[in-house]
């Protein structure tokens, strides 16, 4: 299951607490001089307690007593603490005769449209959003994904990782004929006796600019192979990612739009 990853890193860091804490106490017993714990050197929320434990320990170091608060005390305040971070959903893998292949998390989606040799057909009802909808919300879900994951892509330094995200290379990602798909929703929403011509000239524009963005994006990321500086090509990346969050806010604007039509 997804959580079986996530029980591991927590059973490894049980045992790692444990097995430091007790080690930590153990030497602390074992010395013959006192334990020093200063309230300065540790987190605020165990500086008092330490303190306290301190005024009641003699020359002679930790009694039992302490020994064993001590240790259920510090395991506590370590199983208390963050978590480790969960494994990046990104992972990158130089390919055998170059450019590398980044493997993230993918959005399930329903193609709006089935294209065999020259035959493309819509796959549902095409008088229902619904039908257009899936690939049109996978696609806005995907480049949220790309830009809550930007700096992992950059950092394969392979322009193509991130345009197979937008569809320009390769047919597996949503945004692959994605004008399809937005041109077939304007025709629902233009059928629709609710929708005023205003609406769908703000649906028309609202979708074209979102390719553009989407082309943009593709066209700096692509220019990052060809320039002969790292800082051009670091402008290029910041501009694409410029072009990626404008594009995001269409496309929420486009789906807020249709969605009262689903």
């Amino acid at each position: 299951s997804s959580s079986a990853p996530q029980l591991l890193i927590w059973c490894k860091m049980l045992r790692a607490s444990v097995m430091a804490c007790l080690a930590a106490s153990a030497a602390a017993f074992l010395a013959p001089q006192p334990l020093s714990l200063r309230a300065g050197s540790l987190r605020p929320k165990t500086a008092v307690s330490a303190v306290q434990m301190q005024d009641g320990m003699g020359s002679e170091g930790m009694s039992r007593k302490q020994f064993f608060s001590f240790t259920a005390a510090s395991g506590a305040a370590l199983l208390l603490a963050s978590p480790a971070a969960a494994p990046a959903e990104v992972v990158c893998k130089a390919q055998v005769g170059g450019g590398t292949k980044c493997k993230s998390k993918e959005v399930e989606f329903t193609k709006a449209f089935d294209t065999a040799g020259a035959t493309t057909k819509v796959t549902g009802d095409p008088n229902k959003m619904g039908t257009f909808f899936s690939q049109i919300d996978a696609g806005f879900k995907t480049l949220q994904e790309l830009s809550d994951s930007w700096e992992d892509y950059i950092a394969a330094g392979d322009g193509d990782v991130i345009r197979r995200r937008l569809g320009t290379v390769g047919n597996k990602s949503p945004l692959h004929n994605i004008r399809k798909a937005f041109e077939g929703a304007v025709k629902v929403a233009s059928k629709a006796p609710d929708t005023d011509p205003d609406q769908l000239d703000e649906l028309d524009e609202c979708f074209n600019s979102i390719l553009q963005g989407i082309a943009e994006i593709d066209y700096n990321l692509y220019s990052t192979a060809f320039v002969g500086t790292d800082e051009t090509a670091g402008k290029l990346r910041v501009d694409g990612k410029k072009a990626l969050d404008k594009t995001l806010t269409l496309y929420t604007k486009f789906e807020k739009l249709i969605q009262p039509l689903l």
